[in-house]
Parts: C-alpha cells; structure tokens; sequence
C-alpha cells in the first residue's frame, strides 16, 4: 500500500514531527464506481493532453498493475501520430481517419481518457495546535473522485464513462503525542477507476496481450469578451 497521506494532515504532522512523537494510520475507504454504457461527449469542448504527467503516470501504473497483459504506449508518441496538424480536440481524435492511423502504426485499440481528479473536504469538527506537540481533536471528510472515458478506436466512438469516489473520515487526537487515522481517498479513487476501465476493455477484447493509450482530457477555456469599446456619447 502506497503511503499517501492528504496534504491537509500532512502539513500538520511536518510541522512538528521532529519535536513531538506522532503515529499516522493509514486506510483505504472502498471506491464507489458508477460506468455508462451509453456515453455523450461534447467533443468540440475538449482537447486530449499529456498532463498532468504525474497524474497519468499514476493512472498507467494502475491500469497495468489490474492487468500485465495490457502495455500503455508512450503518451507523446501517441499525439504525435494520432494529430498531424495543431487540431488536438476530442472531436479530432474521434474522427474514423485519425483511430485507423493511430490503430495501424500503434496497434492500439483503445484510449483511455482521464478527466479532471477532484478532492475536497467536508463536515470539519473540532481543532488541533501544533506546537511543540499535538494538543487537541479533530475530524473531517475527505473525498476523491476521478473519471475516465475510454474510447473504442476500431469503432472510433466512445465505449464507456467511468467515475470512481472514495470518501473517509480523517481523524487526528493529540495530548503531545498525536494519532492520525488518514484515508487513502486518492489512491483508492484511482485504482477503483482503474479497475472499472480494465473490466469495461475486457467486456469487449476479452484475453489476451492488449496495447492502450491513456491521456488528459482538458476542457477548453473560452477566450474572454472583448472589451466593449464604444463609450457611448461624449
């Protein structure tokens, strides 16, 4: 189990590690997934991305781990084959063209894309000083959700929407010495997510070796409105 611990606790603990003994208990919540079969995508909003890096290599490595037959390609080598020109929207990706391209010189016969992960925190209590130990209690709600629309590129249309949410209750006690209960909300929504996209692959490609993509999908931001120029009358 990867140690990970949100950066909320984990400023706290720093802080006063060195001077105060503390003990931090990690524990995965279970993901809760929901996967659409029936899948709408405004593809002219969006554009497919190599970034976050961390993030995608975080996602790849959870893929590949749920299953050692399935190999992600390079994700820069598949948008420079996949876009010959500066049109990298999700509509071009979608075009029949440019999945044939990308299966042929790639043999890659699916893309996975990663939407915007979203951690947040409700339903705080309580209060914790730190300084020169850890005096105090207190507890809050930690949530992650991550999402991911795999693409069918022999068909080159979209296969299934997926959103994967962990949730747990973050709680820290201290009386100069500090324990902290930390849900793994992160890794947790993330390897739910991967799970999720791997059976929904398999449901099509059954067994076997399979090569896949997994990029970002980030939406478009709209330019600004031009400022408005006419003053009116003088």
């Amino acid at each position: 189990m990867r140690r990970e611990i949100s950066a909320r606790w984990l400023a706290v603990v720093a802080a006063t590690f060195v001077m105060a003994g503390c003990v931090i208990v990690p524990y995965k919540p279970k993901a809760e997934i929901v996967d659409q079969r029936v899948v709408e995508v405004d593809s002219a909003v969006f554009v497919v991305t190599v970034g976050p890096r961390q993030m995608l290599e975080k996602f790849t490595k959870a893929i590949e781990d749920e299953d050692d037959a399935i190999k992600v390609v390079p994700p820069q080598e598949f948008l420079d084959v996949a876009f010959v020109d500066e049109d990298a929207s999700l509509a071009k990706m979608l075009e029949p063209e440019t999945c044939a391209r990308v299966r042929e010189r790639m043999g890659t016969d699916y893309l996975v894309l990663i939407g915007e992960v979203k951690e947040y925190t409700t339903d705080e209590h309580g209060g914790m000083i730190a300084y020169m130990g850890f005096f105090g209690a207190q507890s809050s709600e930690e949530h992650s959700t991550a999402v991911a629309t795999v693409i069918d590129l022999l068909n080159a249309r979209p296969l299934s929407e997926v959103s994967s949410h962990a949730q747990g209750r973050s709680r820290g006690v201290g009386a100069f010495y500090g324990l902290f209960v930390v849900p793994l909300t992160d890794s947790s929504a993330r390897d739910g997510l991967a799970r999720a996209v791997v059976a929904d692959i398999r449901s099509q490609s059954g067994p076997g070796e399979l090569r896949i993509a997994v990029l970002a999908a980030e939406k478009i931001t709209p330019p600004p409105p031009a400022p408005d120029t006419d003053l009116g009358p003088r």
